[in-house]
This record gives structure tokens, sequence and C-alpha cells, in this order.
């Protein structure tokens, strides 16, 4: 695997290891050095894609819940070290397993723009001639506090354009350097940021489709040296641009490169991303052969002063109803560890403080149906509309959702301030009834997403035929008049 040159300038390696014991390493040029290593690896969740599967496991087989926050700017001196460590906690408290990252050429900047700095340096020296030890010494201290505290990086390599100012030889060179420093650690990679995405005055030029295709394709090789050079082979996706009508990573690179996993990106249009997100997302699903599907950006909260948490409620629950191995939530001035100041990265999406951000309510609702979802057997879930009337459709989304098995069941009703304004208070929704399932007793809990408190618990009595009716302890209905058919 390839080595590095840490910041005091002596040649290392990081690798992973599997048994107390003697490791021999042998470097380029002769060099022999043997390391001692005395106890047990720390337990911890590498994740690996099994053929055929829609879900993540772990090396241990174990199914893995994608539950991500997304902060590009994860390694921005415009949090503390300290500041930084509390938000890690938060969010593993939360709920939340993974943290989307970008390894230093990050999203709406440019190369040495003082925004993207860390530690007051940038990841490459200022002539672009070799990778900054200092820079990637200060940013593996924030990758260990994640890793510490359960959270799996999702490194994204570098946004599209940079390859533009790069090269191909350079943004090759910067992959050389994550991998050296960062494979040994439980890490799922993206090749790119908005594969395909020139610089942003490029997007009105009559010959963009052109210079889509040729990015796509340029990364699309960096990616297959990626898998080539990564001992780990770590899960590889990449992340789309939906500006070229790529909302998933099989839209841009579908025919160019293999993918482990399938991320998407869906807009930012609030109710209005919602129809498109859950096409795409059924699209990504049927795609043979089957792989993992994540979206991994879709409406961050607060963004353009809209997609609010009962909006992440829902992204969140149609999606993993949908099918989906996981979702990733965002909020607008965590991703850039903004500071509520205009010459914020991506201000013009709005100003607030990632600290104010940070404590949101879509998070923690998120975080919420990770751990509501971690206490079923999920991974076995399949989506299953027929199972609930009234029944969302990709034409009316806002109506509920369901998934589950023989034996386990899911129903999600979104909030019907979501519906068009037209309807007001719907009849639709007085009676809600569970269909298809099995002959038997069942136990309905009515849960409030919001809190995760079990507002109702219902017994159904179901014959052989599917049809059955309910029993209710004496308590106040969740919602007037509540009936529930079963």
């Amino acid at each position: 695997m390839p080595a590095f040159v840490g910041a005091d300038g002596r040649l290392r390696a990081r690798v992973r290891h599997t048994a107390p014991g003697a490791y021999e390493f042998a470097f380029d040029g002769g060099t022999v050095v043997t390391v001692e290593a005395p106890d047990p690896p720390p337990a911890r969740r590498d994740l690996t894609v099994r053929p055929g599967e829609r879900v993540l496991r772990d090396e241990a087989g174990e199914p893995f819940l994608w539950v991500a926050d997304t902060w590009w700017y994860a390694f921005s001196e415009r949090a503390s070290d300290a500041d930084f460590a509390e938000l890690v906690e938060l969010r593993r408290a939360q709920g939340f397993t993974v943290v989307q990252l970008v390894a230093g050429l990050y999203p709406e900047t440019t190369a040495f723009t003082p925004q993207a700095a860390t530690a007051g340096r940038w990841s490459w020296t200022p002539d672009l001639g070799h990778p900054d030890p200092l820079w990637w010494d200060a940013a593996e201290e924030r990758l260990a506090t994640m890793v510490a505290a359960g959270l799996t990086p999702a490194v994204v390599g570098a946004w599209s354009y940079y390859l533009l100012d790069f090269g191909d030889e350079r943004i090759r060179r910067h992959w050389r350097e994550v991998v050296a420093r960062w494979a040994a650690l439980p890490v799922v990679w993206c090749v790119c940021g908005e594969v395909g995405l020139p610089h942003y005055d490029e997007l009105t030029a009559e010959d963009l489709p052109d210079r889509v295709a040729d990015l796509v394709a340029r990364w699309s090789a960096i990616g297959a040296e990626l898998r080539e050079i990564d001992p780990y082979h770590r899960p590889v996706t990449y992340h789309p641009c939906p500006a070229f009508r790529h909302h998933t990573t099989l839209d841009a690179v579908g025919d160019k490169a293999q993918v482990d996993l399938v991320w998407m990106q869906t807009g930012h249009a609030d109710r209005g991303s919602v129809a498109q997100s859950l096409r795409a997302l059924d699209r990504a699903y049927d795609a043979e052969p089957p792989l993992p599907v994540v979206n991994s950006e879709v409406c961050y909260e607060g963004i353009a002063a809209g997609s609010s948490a009962t909006l992440q409620r829902m992204l969140f629950w149609s999606h993993m109803l949908g099918g989906a191995a996981g979702h990733t939530y965002g909020a607008q001035g965590i991703w850039a560890f903004a500071r509520g100041r205009a010459e914020d990265p991506g201000d013009v999406w709005g100003t607030i403080d990632w600290q104010e951000a940070a404590r949101l309510a879509g998070a923690a609702q998120t975080g919420l149906g990770g751990r509501l979802l971690a206490g079923l057997r999920w991974w076995e879930h399949r989506p299953w509309q027929s199972g609930v009337a009234p029944a969302a459709t990709r034409e009316s989304p806002f109506l509920p959702y369901c998934a589950g098995t023989e034996t386990e069941r899911v129903a999600y009703v979104p909030a019907n301030s979501l519906r068009e304004p037209t309807i007001g208070i719907s009849l639709e929704l007085r009676t809600l009834a569970l269909r298809e399932l099995g002959a038997g007793t069942w136990t309905v809990d009515v849960v409030n997403p919001r809190t995760g408190a079990v507002a109702a618990t219902h017994r159904a009595r179901v014959d052989t035929t599917g049809s059955g009716s309910c029993t209710a302890p004496t308590s106040p209905p969740p919602y007037p008049p509540s009936r529930t058919g079963c």
C-alpha cells in the first residue's frame, strides 16, 4: 500500500492489525521495519458490500444502518477541536453512524481559498508540488475523533472541477495520499463530488455536455485506479450532480465505472424535490445487479429558508420504507461549518452559524428514525405499499408509506401540512388501514416520529382472509377522530 510522509519528515505507513503479534513492513528502497502489536485490535465496524444485497454490512456480517450527517468542511478551522468533538458526541448520541466529508478539495471554493484552511494551511503546498503533511496531520486528528466515537467517515476525494485545476496526475497523487493515510480506518470512498461538474462559470457553455462527459470519463479512470491501490477494498461510490439530470451514481457513471454503493443527489427545492427523489430511488433500487442505495444529498434543513424538520422526517422515512440502505441528513450552515457571515462558503443558500444549525430539530428526528429502525429487522424489510391505505404514489407522495416482512411492518404517515395547501384537514386520513397482514394477533404501536413516544397500542386479530379488527386500551386518541382499520 502507499506510504506517506508525516509532518516530521519521516516516511510512514498506516495499517490495521488483525491480531497481536509482530508485523514486518518492507518499504521501497529496501528498508524493513518490524512492529510489535501486543494487544488485540479495538472493536469497530469496517463496512463491506455483499454481491446481490441492498444493505451494507460490517466484517462480521451484521447489517449496518447508514444514518449520516454532511460535514463537507469537517477539517475547517472555523470549528475548534473542542467544538468539533462536542458535535461528534452530539451526533453519536442522536443515533448517527456516518459522516460525509471532503479530503480538503472542497465544494464552492477553489485552491488556497482562506475559508478552506486547516491549521492555517491548505491540503497542498503553494506550488502544488505535493500534499502538505502539516495539513494532513491536523486533519487526521479530526478523523480520529470521529472513528473513536464509532462514526464511519465517508470520504469524498475532491469536488469535480479540481481535476481541471490540478490535472489527472496530481488528483491521482491526492487519492494516493488519502489511501495511504486513511484506508486502514473504517471508511467509505466517494471518488468525486458532483462528478462531471466543471467550474461554475462554465455551466452556460455551449459545449457543456462534452465537458461533463470528459470529466466523468477522467474521474471514472481515477476511480478504477483507486480500487487497485486500496489494499482494504473499501466500498466505492460517486456523488452525482443533478444539474445534468444525474440523480444517482448510476445516472452519472453507470456505464463507465464499477461501484459498490449508489449515492443520490436530488435537489434542494423543499417539497418540490420529493417526487423526483423517490423516482430516482425507484430506478436505483430496481437496477441490476442490486446495490445499496443512499440519498447522500437532498434538501438541507434550512437551505433557502426551507426544508424544515417536518420535511426531514418525511425524507428519511419515505426513503427507508422505499428500500434505501440508509439516509443522509444535511443542514445549511453545518456542511461548510459556516459562522453566519457573508464570506462563508455557500452563503448564497443562507447564513446561519453552524453551532445553531447543529441543533435544528431535523437532525434529532433523523437520528431518532435510525434508533427506531435499529430495534427492528429493517434489513429484511421490502417496500410494501399495498400494505397500507391510503398509500403514497409518486404522483401523490405525501400519503402513507409501508415496508416490512410477513411478520413485521412499519407504516409512516407524513404530516398533513406537507400536502397541497388547498386540501386543508384531510378526510382521506381519518382511517388508516393496514392490509395483507398474516393470520394471527398483531400488536400495532402508534409512535410519534418526533419524540419516539408510543401514543397508543392496538391489538389486531387477523383471520386467514387477511381481514380483522383492532382493540385499543383506553387513552386519548393521537389525532381526532382516530380510527385504525386492520
